[in-house]
């Protein structure tokens, strides 16, 4: 079985060696080959797409230059069970399966795979509650009139005129005039709403 570790701790003052050391003894225990190791220092704040050596581990899977990837944690995979379940989903599809020394995971099992399925249960509720987050955020600034990314969202009030003045048949051109607003906040507000 050739394996590769991935180590990554969040700053420079954490010890990779604490990892490595659970993980050796793993891999001695199981027999397994080590033929690589990728570590970084990154914050779990920081997304999987801007870590560089998960990345190469991704890249170096698809060329099939092991079997198995061997981490101490989950938490070292990613910020999120979205990118957890992205990177573990990436090398299934090219048949690495993975290895966690904390929980004793492993995806080549049928529990590991029970796992999956459920972290996978797991990613699409997170998806869900930070869009349903997103929307309620959006709908209380909305209420107030204020800032959302770098421009204003404009109050429910001011949709429902904007809808008033084109049912009207005013161009929306007028209607920017008339609400002082922009016109992309014309163009948007008649786009998602049903007039």
């Amino acid at each position: 079985m050739r394996v590769v570790k991935y180590q990554r701790v969040s700053t420079q003052e954490q010890e990779v060696e604490n990892q490595t050391d659970s993980i050796d003894k793993q891999i001695d225990l199981l027999g397994w080959t080590t033929v690589g190791e990728y570590k970084e220092v990154m914050s779990g704040t920081k997304s999987r797409d801007t870590r560089p050596q998960l990345r190469q581990l991704i890249q170096d899977s698809k060329k099939r230059k092991f079997d198995r990837v061997i981490v101490y944690s989950m938490d070292r995979l990613g910020r999120s069970v979205v990118d957890v379940i992205n990177t573990i989903h990436e090398l299934e599809e090219v048949g690495v399966n993975i290895f966690v020394v904390k929980n004793s995971i492993d995806t080549s099992t049928s529990q590991g795979k029970m796992f999956s399925y459920f972290i996978n249960i797991f990613s699409e509720m997170e998806r869900d509650m930070i869009v349903s987050r997103q929307k309620e955020s959006i709908k209380r600034i909305r209420e107030k009139g204020g800032k959302w990314g770098k421009g204003n969202l404009i109050s429910q009030d001011v949709r429902e005129q904007i809808v008033q003045l084109k049912n009207n048949g005013m161009t929306y051109r007028d209607i920017c005039k008339e609400l002082r607003v922009s016109l992309g906040s014309v163009q948007h507000t008649l786009k998602t709403v049903s007039i």
